[in-house]
């Protein structure tokens, strides 16, 4: 601890450098830190583990094909299952195809949509309101702040999938993981589309048990496997992951991202400490002289590139937390919600983030710091530092 204050002298001997240094150290530990929490957050369970008994039944060849609406009640019958609820991707536009006017858009049953879904809280308006109106809407709270709704606000959502344009009314608004989404009485399509009727994009299942939950999907699978239109049943988390698939493999993008930044802040912090080294030549050579062993330099010019990881990973990890609230609520209010929910200050990902970077400053500082300790004393007070 004695040569502490000779590391912070040594360190900012050249102050302009390493300011630099550090603000170059402070920005790739902040995009670790951000990709690291949506990587974490995609795997997170935002429904306060309710999540873990829910189970979505599809069609096994894809979400664009329909299973008939006959198959809920060979499925309600099944041992473990609990509740059994109707999900219909909507798609449609609002407005127009802007990504600020994109949200989830889903017909439903009502009533059994918030027996299945039981996390989600209605904060204005009552689920009588809702389920009593067919052209009743239910909306999440941050997309009525985003568009100044209020309930009894009128509003029109174009089908493309189904084509017919619905007129709806903002009846109830909820608060719960997925806050952008609307939710309408599957009926007012079938009204206007009679071929609708009876088809289904999605059943969601509320299974009694965890270990229901497990067996399930294999059940009923299997007595639809023969059927014109087998099934596809996951739990709800696979479900999620699934549209993430669709944008590639997110762990190995994010991984790689991860490499190459640790690379960037080797090479820099390398950079750094061997022009240090290379302009004290002599003065390391005098501490030589004055009995400094070889161990001591060696220590010295280490702790140097680790004092100067350190403090970029201090404010880089200072910068991410003043602006996570931000971050957070920019992706909340957008389509990215649903896998915005579960995002946190997860202590791994900071952890990660600065055992990343106080590394890289250790592997950094090896090189410059074996030269200087094993460079003889006379050569090094030939040279002028």
């Amino acid at each position: 601890m004695k040569f502490l204050p000779y590391v912070f002298r040594s360190l900012f001997r050249k102050r302009t450098r390493s300011v630099l240094t550090i603000a170059s150290i402070v920005l790739p530990f902040f995009v670790i830190c951000v990709l690291g929490t949506l990587l974490m957050a995609l795997d997170a369970d935002p429904s306060g583990g309710r999540g873990m008994y829910r189970l979505v039944v599809r069609h096994k060849v894809s979400l664009a094909n329909f299973i008939p609406e006959a198959y809920r009640e060979r499925i309600a019958q099944l041992p473990g299952v609990k509740d059994v609820t109707i999900l219909n991707w909507f798609g449609g536009q609002y407005k127009d195809n802007r990504p600020e006017n994109m949200f989830a858009r889903f017909g439903c049953e009502p009533e059994s949509l918030l027996r299945i879904f039981d996390e989600v809280t209605i904060v204005e308006g009552t689920p009588a309101d809702w389920t009593s109106d067919r052209s009743g809407a239910l909306v999440g709270e941050r997309l009525m702040k985003r568009y100044g709704w209020k309930i009894g606000d009128k509003f029109v959502l174009k089908g493309d999938i189904f084509p017919v344009n619905l007129e709806l009314t903002v009846r109830a608004v909820f608060r719960g993981s997925d806050e952008t989404g609307v939710y309408f009485d599957r009926k007012a399509v079938e009204e206007g589309l009679p071929w609708a009727k009876g088809q289904v994009g999605t059943f969601w299942i509320k299974a009694e048990s965890a270990e229901a939950a497990g067996q399930l999907p294999r059940t009923v699978d299997a007595m639809f496997e023969n059927s014109s239109s087998p099934t596809k049943t996951e739990t709800e988390k696979e479900f999620q992951n699934g549209f993430v698939s669709m944008l590639g493999n997110v762990k190995a993008v994010v991984t790689g991202i991860s490499t190459a930044i640790a690379l960037v802040i080797l090479l820099i912090s390398a950079n750094t400490m061997a022009m240090a080294a290379r302009e004290r030549v002599t003065e390391i050579a005098v501490l030589r002289t004055l009995g400094f062993g070889k161990p001591l330099v060696l220590a010295l010019i280490l702790a140097e590139s680790l004092l100067l990881s350190a403090t970029g990973a201090l404010v880089g990890l200072g910068l991410f937390r003043l602006s996570f609230p931000v971050l957070k609520e920019g992706l909340l209010n957008s389509p990215m919600a649903g896998f915005a929910a579960g995002m946190q200050l997860f202590p791994e990902v900071l952890l990660t983030g600065i055992g990343i970077t106080l590394l890289v400053g250790l592997v950094a500082g090896i090189v410059p710091a074996l030269r200087s300790a094993q460079r003889s004393i006379p050569d090094g007070l030939r040279q002028v530092g």
